[in-house]
């Protein structure tokens, strides 16, 4: 079994941390052979918050739009 780390972010820190580490792997390619091992393990930690970010978005966006009233403002 592998050693891991888990981490809590909110959404907003979340992105940011994405951002970087996007940032840090654009100048690599995609080919997962040439590419090192640990940029290809940091590109799956970038698709997790990508799905973790999506999510929360989404909850946010249903709750928003459950709260909004029903005449259509704010739909």
């Amino acid at each position: 079994m592998k050693n891991s780390v888990t981490l809590e972010l909110d959404v907003r820190t979340a992105a940011a941390v994405r951002e970087s580490l996007f940032r840090d792997t654009k100048v690599y390619t995609y080919d997962e052979k040439s590419c090192p091992q640990r940029v290809n393990d940091i590109r799956t930690v970038i698709v997790s918050i990508d799905e973790q970010i999506e999510s929360e978005l989404s909850k946010a966006i249903s709750e928003l739009e459950k709260d909004a009233t029903t005449d259509g403002v704010g739909k």
